[in-house]
């Protein structure tokens, strides 16, 4: 193994050292403002062996992303390993964050979580480290699911979460559970999913009425054209703010041409209408709509409130804003005997009825309305 503390040459030679092998001759540039632009603004300690490593040389790299079988990629290189990271749970359980192994040949690996990054000296030398490394790729799986977005500072992150739902919902499911006009509306509103490169759509209706259990049925028919994240209201600066420009950037990448499209639940507070407090996230929130930050984004937003639309800022409602609405309202009497008869559900003695209290009963359905966290996960 390498002897990690042998002395280095420093990471800001002279300038009147040789001609730079990638930019030339460098005299009349200021070294100061050229290499502050080059290096990253901090440098973890896990970072400075590669640093050290890769500094003035030629390099290429190739970025593998997906999900890799570490613990066989670790017992067959064990004496490649460099460095490691990992991380243990409460329970005991060890989970690998970020591993480093020299190949030989001045070729190495890194893996960090979510990706294996493979260094080599010439682009051949990195195709064949690459083909080295495919058995380790888990096969990608097809199960519905959506991108759980969270932040920590300036960091955005995703956890993949899967979508409990056995099948997808057909127009005479859509029928009995949203009404004989809903499979009409969703057609078109698909249409102008794929047809546009952003827009900001908005369900809305009491709780309990079906938004957030359509939005599941949908990840699970759209699997294959669409790339799905739930962004918490707390996180939706990660929409407007520049330096999660390379966050997107990033995921356009892994998305593979794949349309994308965003949940916001119970956004209120980006729907009203707007005071001193509100005003920068609702203008926010247009202009990913039908302005340049959409554009920028390349995403669909879908939201959703139990405000009636009559209450939001009068801006969103404009002719031309939303590419569309939708109210999840509460079944008539006639609709849900139509309902509990193809479900063989009991009908309570009421007048009108959520679809939570059709499934769950009125006093369970209140409790989960209440209780309810991240309803998308539900």
């Amino acid at each position: 193994m390498e002897n990690l503390n042998q002395p280095t040459e420093p990471l800001l030679p002279e300038m009147e050292t040789e001609p730079d092998v990638l930019f030339g001759d460098c005299e009349a540039l200021d070294a100061g403002s050229l290499f502050r632009g080059m290096l990253p603004e901090s440098v973890k300690f896990f970072d400075l062996p590669l640093l050290e490593r890769l500094h003035r040389r030629h390099y290429h790299m190739i970025r593998l992303r997906g999900s890799f079988r570490l613990a066989k990629l670790l017992r067959d290189y064990r004496p490649q390993l460099l460095r490691s990271e990992s991380c243990q749970s409460p329970n005991g359980r060890t989970s690998i964050e970020r591993l480093m192994f020299s190949m030989g040949d001045d070729v190495y690996v890194v893996y960090d979580l979510p990706e294996l990054l493979v260094y080599a000296p010439t682009p051949e030398a990195a195709t064949e480290a690459v083909a080295r490394l495919q058995p380790y790729r888990k096969p990608e799986t097809r199960k519905p699911s959506f991108k759980l977005i969270s932040i920590a500072g300036n960091h955005a992150s995703t956890q993949l979460v899967t979508v409990a739902q056995s099948a997808p919902l057909n127009e005479d499911e859509l029928r009995l559970h949203y009404g004989a006009d809903f499979p009409h509306w969703e057609a078109e509103w698909i249409a102008k999913l794929r047809q546009r490169r952003s827009g900001v759509s908005i369900l809305h209706g009491p709780p309990g009425c079906g938004k957030t259990s359509y939005m599941r049925s949908l990840t699970v028919r759209l699997i294959g054209s669409f790339e799905f994240y739930y962004i918490p209201v707390s996180a939706f600066d990660l929409l407007s703010t520049p330096s999660f420009v390379n966050f997107w950037l990033e995921q356009k990448i892994e998305g593979r041409g794949k349309r994308r499209l965003a949940i916001l639940e119970d956004a209120e507070e980006l729907l009203l209408p707007r005071d001193e407090g509100s005003r920068a996230k609702v203008s926010n929130l247009l202009n990913i709509g039908d302005g340049f930050l959409g554009e920028h984004l390349n995403l669909h937003l879908v939201v959703t409130t139990n405000v009636p639309i009559r209450q939001l800022d009068a801006a969103l409602l404009r002719p031309g804003r939303l590419m569309g609405t939708r109210e999840f309202g509460r079944l008539t009497r006639p609709q849900a005997e139509a309902l509990a008869k193809a479900k063989g559900l009991p009908l309570p003695d009421q007048q009108d009825f959520s679809l939570a209290e059709l499934y769950c009963g009125a006093s369970t359905a209140t409790a989960l309305n209440r209780n309810r966290t991240i309803g998308f996960t539900a």
